[in-house]
């Protein structure tokens, strides 16, 4: 007779599939207001929150980057805000990563063999204005990495070849060492469908880990870009490693950090494809009902598109049921 299965999420106190959601959710605090005033057309809470976050790089980079994806949807607070603060860094910041979420918007997400000139013609277009205007804000902004960790997406989608994206990559560490979204978006460049290779790919996200503590997460997202090329490494002794060395970060000093909701789907996939079923439990609790980072936007396999609340659902059902009754 077989073992039963453990008790579902919402036995366990867990929030109920009903109440999942794949809405955006804001930890730091004040982004939320700050988000919500822009859409109605006032500027000055953004503003006032990239100021206070100046020096708290890993923070100020995420706030920047929500922001710009606002100004996707609406675009007049930033064009007011420029208008009275032209020559402002933080203004000119965010106009920066605004360009790259336009370009990336209008491109779509689909691989380039899918992906036609009427999306790539602006997406080039685009790309080149943020260029331009990252290098305005990092002649603004001096010690701030930020624009540099704009450079180096701007660097995948024009295709800068390795020597000048070194130049830029080493402008971003020497103002922010460990800087988070800046190596998530430089372990992009170094992925097979850009311009690396999966062994670039994977020795730059273990160089990473062993740097610093707030980069252990990275060898998951790299083990999920593998999964997308269709190299799975879930069971390797890489992802057991990086598990061993991502968790106690997430679970200690880094489970406030602004990457920490996103890293936590990337260790319940590797958790999962090694039947660490108590361990994903312990993450879904932390992650409550939302179901809003990237890694729920594929299934299991990472083969398919899916459904985010549903594959989140999914997910945490089958390890509630594969769990011990009390984790």
């Amino acid at each position: 007779m077989g073992l039963l299965p453990g008790p579902a999420a919402a036995a366990r106190g867990m929030v109920p599939d009903a109440g999942l959601s794949a809405e955006p959710h804001f930890d730091e605090p004040g982004l939320a207001a700050a988000v919500s005033a822009a859409l109605a057309g006032d500027w000055h809470p953004a503003a006032t929150l990239v100021a206070t976050l100046n020096g708290d790089w890993d923070r100020r980079t995420a706030v920047v980057d929500a922001l710009a994806k606002t100004a996707t949807t609406e675009r007049q607070w930033l064009r007011d805000w420029l208008a009275e603060r032209e020559d402002d860094p933080d203004a000119v910041v965010v106009q920066a990563q605004t360009f790259v979420a336009l370009a990336w918007q209008r491109r779509g997400n689909a691989g380039a063999r899918h992906t036609d000139r009427q999306q790539f013609v602006p997406f080039y277009q685009l790309l080149e204005y943020a260029r331009d205007t990252a290098w305005k804000a990092a002649e603004l902004a001096g010690t701030d990495p930020t624009p540099w960790a704009t450079l180096v997406t701007i660097c995948m989608g024009l295709e800068v070849r390795y020597q000048p994206f070194d130049g830029i990559w080493s402008g971003l560490l020497v103002r922010a060492p460990a800087h988070r979204l800046g190596h998530n978006r430089a372990l992009q460049y170094w992925c097979p469908k850009w311009h690396g290779t999966e062994e670039r790919l994977l020795d730059f996200a273990a160089g990473a880990a062993a740097f610093a503590p707030s980069l252990t997460p990275l060898p998951l997202h790299a083990a999920f870009e593998m999964a997308m090329e269709g190299n799975p490494i879930w069971r390797s002794r890489y992802v057991r490693d990086a598990l061993d060395a991502a968790l106690p970060w997430l679970d200690g000093e880094g489970a406030e950090h602004p990457a920490t909701r996103e890293d936590r789907g990337y260790a319940i996939y590797a958790l999962h494809h090694n039947g660490r079923h108590d361990e994903a439990v312990a993450q879904f609790r932390r992650l409550g009902g939302h179901a809003d980072g990237y890694v729920w936007n594929f299934d299991t396999d990472v083969k398919r598109s899916a459904n985010p609340v549903k594959q989140f659902a999914t997910l945490r059902a089958r390890a509630c049921r594969n769990a011990a009754r009390d984790a």
